[in-house]
Protein backbone atom coordinates (compact mmCIF):
# COMPACT_ATOMS: atom_id res chain seq x y z
CA UNK A 1 0.00 0.00 0.00
CA UNK A 2 1.49 3.38 -0.60
CA UNK A 3 0.49 6.53 0.97
CA UNK A 4 -0.26 9.61 0.22
CA UNK A 5 -0.29 13.50 2.16
CA UNK A 6 -2.72 15.88 0.76
CA UNK A 7 -1.64 19.49 2.75
CA UNK A 8 -3.22 22.22 2.37
CA UNK A 9 -0.59 25.14 3.85
CA UNK A 10 3.00 26.40 2.93
CA UNK A 11 5.57 24.73 1.89
CA UNK A 12 7.47 26.90 4.14
CA UNK A 13 6.47 26.06 7.73
CA UNK A 14 4.73 21.80 6.30
CA UNK A 15 7.97 21.59 5.29
CA UNK A 16 9.83 21.77 8.52
CA UNK A 17 7.65 18.83 9.70
CA UNK A 18 9.38 16.33 7.51
CA UNK A 19 12.69 14.22 8.52
CA UNK A 20 16.22 15.11 7.22
CA UNK A 21 17.36 12.72 3.93
CA UNK A 22 13.82 11.30 4.23
CA UNK A 23 12.36 12.40 0.66
CA UNK A 24 13.57 9.95 -2.75
CA UNK A 25 12.43 12.77 -5.07
CA UNK A 26 11.11 16.39 -5.19
CA UNK A 27 9.29 17.32 -8.72
CA UNK A 28 7.14 20.65 -9.16
CA UNK A 29 6.32 23.52 -10.93
CA UNK A 30 6.26 26.93 -8.61
CA UNK A 31 4.22 29.63 -8.96
CA UNK A 32 5.70 31.71 -11.70
CA UNK A 33 6.30 35.12 -10.56
CA UNK A 34 3.00 37.59 -11.01
CA UNK A 35 1.67 35.35 -14.14
CA UNK A 36 -1.04 34.32 -12.59
CA UNK A 37 -4.02 36.11 -10.24
CA UNK A 38 -2.80 33.46 -7.46
CA UNK A 39 1.21 34.34 -7.72
CA UNK A 40 1.51 38.00 -7.02
CA UNK A 41 4.08 39.33 -5.55
CA UNK A 42 5.03 42.96 -4.68
CA UNK A 43 8.89 42.98 -5.58
CA UNK A 44 11.04 40.02 -7.75
CA UNK A 45 13.10 40.16 -5.09
CA UNK A 46 10.30 38.87 -2.47
CA UNK A 47 9.40 36.39 -5.14
CA UNK A 48 12.65 35.14 -5.01
CA UNK A 49 13.13 35.08 -1.34
CA UNK A 50 10.46 33.09 -0.92
CA UNK A 51 11.36 30.65 -2.98
CA UNK A 52 14.62 30.04 -1.75
CA UNK A 53 12.97 29.56 1.40
CA UNK A 54 11.33 26.39 -0.05
CA UNK A 55 14.06 25.17 -2.18
CA UNK A 56 16.26 25.07 1.10
CA UNK A 57 13.85 23.10 2.81
CA UNK A 58 13.72 20.72 -0.08
CA UNK A 59 17.54 20.20 -0.29
CA UNK A 60 17.58 19.71 3.70
CA UNK A 61 14.62 17.14 3.43
CA UNK A 62 15.70 15.34 0.17
CA UNK A 63 17.97 12.11 0.68
CA UNK A 64 21.59 12.25 -0.41
CA UNK A 65 22.30 11.19 -3.90
CA UNK A 66 18.70 12.00 -5.12
CA UNK A 67 17.39 14.35 -7.56
CA UNK A 68 15.36 17.69 -7.55
CA UNK A 69 13.38 18.22 -10.88
CA UNK A 70 11.92 21.98 -11.63
CA UNK A 71 9.69 22.77 -14.21
CA UNK A 72 9.71 26.93 -14.64
CA UNK A 73 9.15 29.29 -17.22
CA UNK A 74 10.27 32.39 -17.78
CA UNK A 75 8.39 35.04 -18.03
CA UNK A 76 7.27 38.56 -19.26
CA UNK A 77 5.63 40.73 -16.81
CA UNK A 78 5.54 43.92 -14.81
CA UNK A 79 8.48 44.68 -12.39
CA UNK A 80 6.36 48.06 -11.14
CA UNK A 81 3.09 49.18 -11.42
CA UNK A 82 4.19 51.40 -14.55
CA UNK A 83 3.93 49.96 -18.10
CA UNK A 84 7.48 50.90 -18.50
CA UNK A 85 8.55 48.21 -15.97
CA UNK A 86 7.51 45.24 -18.04
CA UNK A 87 10.13 42.85 -18.79
CA UNK A 88 11.33 39.19 -19.57
CA UNK A 89 12.28 37.88 -16.02
CA UNK A 90 14.74 34.73 -16.97
CA UNK A 91 13.36 32.35 -13.88
CA UNK A 92 15.30 29.10 -15.35
CA UNK A 93 18.63 30.54 -14.91
CA UNK A 94 17.51 32.74 -11.99
CA UNK A 95 16.54 29.11 -10.11
CA UNK A 96 19.68 27.32 -11.43
CA UNK A 97 21.89 30.05 -9.78
CA UNK A 98 20.01 29.78 -6.33
CA UNK A 99 19.89 26.52 -6.30
CA UNK A 100 23.31 25.81 -6.93
CA UNK A 101 24.60 28.70 -4.35
CA UNK A 102 22.40 26.19 -1.98
CA UNK A 103 23.79 23.14 -2.43
CA UNK A 104 22.37 21.62 -5.43
CA UNK A 105 24.42 20.32 -8.61
CA UNK A 106 23.10 20.94 -11.83
CA UNK A 107 22.84 18.09 -13.95
CA UNK A 108 20.35 18.51 -17.09
CA UNK A 109 17.63 21.52 -18.81
CA UNK A 110 15.43 19.70 -20.56
CA UNK A 111 13.48 21.69 -22.86
CA UNK A 112 9.77 21.09 -22.94
CA UNK A 113 8.64 22.27 -26.49
CA UNK A 114 5.21 23.20 -26.36
CA UNK A 115 4.65 22.78 -29.87
CA UNK A 116 2.93 25.46 -32.33
CA UNK A 117 1.58 28.93 -30.57
CA UNK A 118 -1.78 29.75 -30.81
CA UNK A 119 -0.91 33.32 -29.64
CA UNK A 120 -0.65 36.03 -32.30
CA UNK A 121 1.44 38.37 -30.02
CA UNK A 122 4.53 38.13 -32.17
CA UNK A 123 2.67 39.94 -35.44
CA UNK A 124 3.07 43.48 -33.28
CA UNK A 125 0.51 44.95 -35.29
CA UNK A 126 1.53 44.04 -38.63
CA UNK A 127 4.95 46.26 -37.69
CA UNK A 128 7.48 43.93 -40.22
CA UNK A 129 10.22 46.42 -39.09
CA UNK A 130 13.19 46.19 -37.08
CA UNK A 131 12.94 46.39 -33.43
CA UNK A 132 9.31 45.36 -33.78
CA UNK A 133 9.59 41.76 -34.12
CA UNK A 134 10.09 39.18 -30.96
CA UNK A 135 9.41 35.33 -31.05
CA UNK A 136 6.55 34.27 -29.06
CA UNK A 137 7.48 32.07 -25.90
CA UNK A 138 6.95 28.26 -26.71
CA UNK A 139 8.87 26.52 -24.35
CA UNK A 140 9.66 26.17 -20.53
CA UNK A 141 12.64 24.44 -18.35
CA UNK A 142 12.62 21.06 -16.80
CA UNK A 143 15.81 21.41 -14.54
CA UNK A 144 17.57 18.43 -13.46
CA UNK A 145 19.57 18.80 -9.81
CA UNK A 146 21.22 16.38 -7.63
CA UNK A 147 21.80 16.38 -4.52
CA UNK A 148 25.00 15.26 -3.16
CA UNK A 149 26.75 15.75 0.23
CA UNK A 150 29.89 14.29 1.19
CA UNK A 151 29.29 11.74 3.86
CA UNK A 152 32.61 9.75 5.41
CA UNK A 153 30.49 7.36 6.84
CA UNK A 154 32.21 4.15 6.19
CA UNK A 155 29.52 1.91 3.73
CA UNK A 156 30.10 -1.53 4.01
CA UNK A 157 31.62 -3.78 1.17
CA UNK A 158 28.74 -5.28 -1.18
CA UNK A 159 30.35 -8.01 -1.80
CA UNK A 160 31.69 -9.42 1.12
CA UNK A 161 29.81 -7.08 3.85
CA UNK A 162 33.43 -6.14 5.38
CA UNK A 163 33.13 -2.93 7.48
CA UNK A 164 37.59 -3.08 6.34
CA UNK A 165 36.85 -0.72 3.95
CA UNK A 166 39.61 2.81 3.28
CA UNK A 167 38.81 5.96 1.75
CA UNK A 168 39.15 5.66 -2.08
CA UNK A 169 38.44 9.68 -2.86
CA UNK A 170 35.23 10.33 -4.85
CA UNK A 171 34.21 9.21 -7.93
CA UNK A 172 31.99 12.38 -8.54
CA UNK A 173 32.25 15.72 -6.49
CA UNK A 174 30.84 14.84 -2.89
CA UNK A 175 30.37 11.05 -4.12
CA UNK A 176 32.43 9.18 -1.17
CA UNK A 177 34.12 6.45 -2.77
CA UNK A 178 35.36 3.01 -0.57
CA UNK A 179 37.62 0.29 -1.37
CA UNK A 180 37.20 -3.33 0.58
CA UNK A 181 40.50 -3.87 2.54
CA UNK A 182 39.26 -7.78 2.89
CA UNK A 183 41.46 -10.43 1.19
CA UNK A 184 39.14 -13.01 1.32
CA UNK A 185 36.50 -10.69 -0.22
CA UNK A 186 35.44 -13.19 -3.73
CA UNK A 187 35.84 -9.50 -5.82
CA UNK A 188 39.98 -8.80 -6.28
CA UNK A 189 41.23 -6.79 -9.19
CA UNK A 190 44.23 -8.39 -11.47
CA UNK A 191 46.35 -5.92 -9.03
CA UNK A 192 44.74 -7.06 -6.11
CA UNK A 193 42.63 -4.13 -5.17
CA UNK A 194 39.31 -4.66 -3.82
CA UNK A 195 35.87 -3.95 -4.50
CA UNK A 196 35.20 0.20 -5.37
CA UNK A 197 32.21 1.38 -4.62
CA UNK A 198 29.64 4.22 -2.91
CA UNK A 199 26.39 4.54 -1.56
CA UNK A 200 25.35 6.04 -4.60
CA UNK A 201 26.79 3.01 -6.76
CA UNK A 202 25.04 0.51 -4.51
CA UNK A 203 21.41 1.87 -4.52
CA UNK A 204 21.83 2.31 -8.57
CA UNK A 205 22.96 -1.83 -8.64
CA UNK A 206 20.14 -2.90 -5.97
CA UNK A 207 17.81 -0.97 -8.48
CA UNK A 208 18.68 -2.89 -10.98
CA UNK A 209 15.05 -5.30 -10.81
CA UNK A 210 12.10 -5.94 -13.04
CA UNK A 211 9.48 -3.63 -11.67
CA UNK A 212 11.54 -0.67 -12.39
CA UNK A 213 12.75 -1.32 -15.41
CA UNK A 214 11.81 2.32 -17.45
CA UNK A 215 9.83 1.48 -20.82
CA UNK A 216 11.33 2.09 -23.61
CA UNK A 217 8.83 4.13 -25.25
CA UNK A 218 9.30 6.57 -22.52
CA UNK A 219 13.40 6.79 -22.86
CA UNK A 220 13.04 7.26 -26.27
CA UNK A 221 10.48 10.34 -25.69
CA UNK A 222 13.02 11.64 -23.11
CA UNK A 223 16.31 10.50 -25.51
CA UNK A 224 17.18 14.50 -26.35
CA UNK A 225 17.22 17.68 -23.97
CA UNK A 226 14.69 18.95 -26.27
CA UNK A 227 11.13 17.24 -25.71
CA UNK A 228 7.86 17.98 -27.40
CA UNK A 229 4.69 17.63 -25.72
CA UNK A 230 1.49 19.55 -25.42
CA UNK A 231 0.32 21.08 -22.59
CA UNK A 232 -2.56 20.74 -20.58
CA UNK A 233 -5.90 22.05 -22.46
CA UNK A 234 -7.97 23.61 -19.74
CA UNK A 235 -10.34 25.79 -22.30
CA UNK A 236 -12.95 24.55 -23.89
CA UNK A 237 -16.18 26.79 -25.36
CA UNK A 238 -14.38 29.87 -22.60
CA UNK A 239 -14.89 27.22 -19.33
CA UNK A 240 -12.15 26.24 -17.56
CA UNK A 241 -12.42 22.55 -17.62
CA UNK A 242 -9.48 21.61 -15.54
CA UNK A 243 -10.00 23.92 -12.45
CA UNK A 244 -6.75 24.76 -12.49
CA UNK A 245 -5.59 28.01 -15.01
CA UNK A 246 -2.36 26.66 -14.95
CA UNK A 247 -2.15 23.08 -14.86
CA UNK A 248 0.96 20.56 -14.44
CA UNK A 249 1.10 18.24 -17.75
CA UNK A 250 1.38 14.42 -16.25
CA UNK A 251 4.49 13.91 -18.44
CA UNK A 252 6.72 16.03 -16.16
CA UNK A 253 6.41 14.12 -12.90
CA UNK A 254 5.89 10.51 -14.81
CA UNK A 255 9.51 11.33 -16.49
CA UNK A 256 10.81 12.38 -13.17
CA UNK A 257 9.58 9.84 -11.15
CA UNK A 258 10.46 6.56 -13.76
CA UNK A 259 13.90 8.04 -14.23
CA UNK A 260 14.48 8.97 -10.78
CA UNK A 261 12.73 7.01 -8.39
CA UNK A 262 12.36 3.12 -7.37
CA UNK A 263 9.23 1.75 -6.43
CA UNK A 264 8.13 2.32 -2.63
CA UNK A 265 9.50 5.85 -2.55
CA UNK A 266 8.63 8.89 -1.73
CA UNK A 267 7.89 11.89 -3.84
CA UNK A 268 7.27 15.57 -2.88
CA UNK A 269 5.74 18.18 -4.82
CA UNK A 270 5.84 21.38 -2.12
CA UNK A 271 3.72 23.41 -4.93
CA UNK A 272 1.19 20.44 -6.25
CA UNK A 273 -1.30 22.81 -7.57
CA UNK A 274 -4.23 20.02 -8.98
CA UNK A 275 -1.78 17.31 -7.19
CA UNK A 276 -0.57 15.75 -10.92
CA UNK A 277 2.37 14.37 -9.15
CA UNK A 278 -0.25 12.77 -6.36
CA UNK A 279 -1.93 10.90 -9.38
CA UNK A 280 1.07 10.06 -11.14
CA UNK A 281 2.65 8.64 -7.57
CA UNK A 282 -0.27 6.64 -6.74
CA UNK A 283 -0.18 5.44 -10.35
CA UNK A 284 3.42 3.98 -10.13
CA UNK A 285 3.66 2.70 -6.99
CA UNK A 286 5.09 5.81 -4.80
CA UNK A 287 4.14 7.75 -1.86
CA UNK A 288 3.84 11.01 -1.98
CA UNK A 289 3.65 14.69 -0.34
CA UNK A 290 1.67 17.27 -2.14
CA UNK A 291 1.63 20.96 -0.22
CA UNK A 292 -0.65 23.80 -1.35
CA UNK A 293 -1.69 27.18 0.12
CA UNK A 294 -4.93 27.03 -1.92
CA UNK A 295 -7.91 24.65 -0.62
CA UNK A 296 -9.81 24.80 -3.58
CA UNK A 297 -7.12 23.34 -5.38
CA UNK A 298 -6.44 20.50 -2.53
CA UNK A 299 -10.31 19.70 -3.31
CA UNK A 300 -9.52 19.66 -6.51
CA UNK A 301 -6.82 17.18 -6.02
CA UNK A 302 -9.12 14.97 -4.24
CA UNK A 303 -11.79 15.36 -6.79
CA UNK A 304 -9.29 14.22 -9.55
CA UNK A 305 -8.06 11.11 -7.64
CA UNK A 306 -11.48 9.73 -7.19
CA UNK A 307 -12.35 10.59 -10.74
CA UNK A 308 -9.41 8.19 -11.64
CA UNK A 309 -10.01 5.74 -9.07
CA UNK A 310 -13.42 5.73 -10.69
CA UNK A 311 -12.71 5.29 -14.48
CA UNK A 312 -9.88 2.58 -13.18
CA UNK A 313 -6.70 3.96 -14.75
CA UNK A 314 -4.81 3.63 -11.37
CA UNK A 315 -2.36 0.52 -11.99
CA UNK A 316 -2.02 0.57 -8.10
CA UNK A 317 -5.05 0.20 -6.21
CA UNK A 318 -4.19 -0.32 -3.16
CA UNK A 319 -3.36 3.36 -1.65
CA UNK A 320 -4.17 5.90 1.37
CA UNK A 321 -4.94 8.95 1.13
CA UNK A 322 -3.88 11.60 4.22
CA UNK A 323 -5.59 14.95 4.00
CA UNK A 324 -4.57 17.47 6.53
CA UNK A 325 -4.61 21.45 6.96
CA UNK A 326 -1.43 23.23 7.92
CA UNK A 327 -2.43 24.39 11.44
CA UNK A 328 -3.15 20.30 12.14
CA UNK A 329 0.16 19.05 10.68
CA UNK A 330 2.27 22.22 12.57
CA UNK A 331 0.72 21.04 16.27
CA UNK A 332 1.83 16.92 15.37
CA UNK A 333 5.16 15.07 15.62
CA UNK A 334 7.69 14.61 12.41
CA UNK A 335 5.31 13.27 9.46
CA UNK A 336 6.59 9.91 9.03
CA UNK A 337 8.01 8.84 5.62
CA UNK A 338 8.08 5.34 4.30
CA UNK A 339 11.97 4.11 3.85
CA UNK A 340 13.07 3.16 0.56
CA UNK A 341 12.15 -0.65 -0.16
CA UNK A 342 15.70 -0.36 -2.56
CA UNK A 343 18.08 1.83 -0.44
CA UNK A 344 17.93 3.11 3.02
CA UNK A 345 21.59 4.05 4.12
CA UNK A 346 20.90 3.24 7.68
CA UNK A 347 19.14 0.10 7.01
CA UNK A 348 22.22 -1.42 4.84
CA UNK A 349 24.18 -0.49 7.86
CA UNK A 350 22.67 -2.10 10.13
CA UNK A 351 22.26 -5.51 8.33
CA UNK A 352 25.72 -5.87 7.21
CA UNK A 353 26.61 -5.25 10.75
CA UNK A 354 24.55 -7.79 11.53
CA UNK A 355 25.45 -10.44 8.65
CA UNK A 356 28.99 -9.53 9.67
CA UNK A 357 28.73 -10.18 13.77
CA UNK A 358 26.89 -13.39 12.95
CA UNK A 359 29.63 -14.58 10.37
CA UNK A 360 32.46 -13.93 13.22
CA UNK A 361 29.99 -15.55 16.19
CA UNK A 362 30.21 -18.50 13.43
CA UNK A 363 33.83 -17.74 12.98
CA UNK A 364 34.93 -17.53 16.84
CA UNK A 365 32.87 -20.46 17.79
CA UNK A 366 34.84 -22.66 15.14
CA UNK A 367 37.93 -21.85 16.38
CA UNK A 368 37.14 -22.10 20.28
CA UNK A 369 35.55 -25.98 19.22
CA UNK A 370 38.87 -26.52 16.65
CA UNK A 371 40.86 -25.15 20.17
CA UNK A 372 39.12 -27.39 22.97
CA UNK A 373 39.51 -30.08 20.45
CA UNK A 374 43.23 -29.46 19.97
CA UNK A 375 43.74 -29.01 23.87
CA UNK A 376 41.97 -32.29 24.30
CA UNK A 377 44.40 -34.10 22.09
CA UNK A 378 47.26 -32.79 23.86
CA UNK A 379 45.69 -33.37 27.22
CA UNK A 380 45.49 -36.92 25.79
CA UNK A 381 49.28 -37.08 24.47
CA UNK A 382 50.45 -36.17 27.85
CA UNK A 383 48.02 -38.38 29.97
CA UNK A 384 49.62 -40.92 27.64
CA UNK A 385 53.18 -39.94 27.92
CA UNK A 386 52.99 -40.23 31.82
CA UNK A 387 52.24 -43.91 31.94
CA UNK A 388 54.37 -44.67 29.35
CA UNK A 389 57.14 -43.68 31.80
Amino acid sequence: MTKHWLINGDSREVLKKIKDNSIHLAVTSPPYFNAREYSQWKTLEDYLKDMRTVFEQVFRVLDNHRIFALNVGDVQCKLGKQPWTMRRVPLGALFTVMCQEIGFEFVDDYIWDKGEPQSYRHINGGNNYPYYIYPVNVYEHILIFHKHVRDMTRIPCPVCGTTEVQNNSQSEINVQSWECNNEECNHRSPGNRGKRYSARSIMMDLGKTEENEIEKSLIQKFRRDIVEFSPVIKWHNGNNIHGHTAPFPKDIPEMAINFYTYKGDTVLDPFAGSFTTTLSAIKLGRNSVGVDLSKEYVDLGIKRIKDQNSQQTFLEEDYELNVSEEKDILKTDLIVIPKSKIWSQEVYIKKSVEKNNGEMLVVRETIEEYSHSTNRKLNKKKKQSKKKK
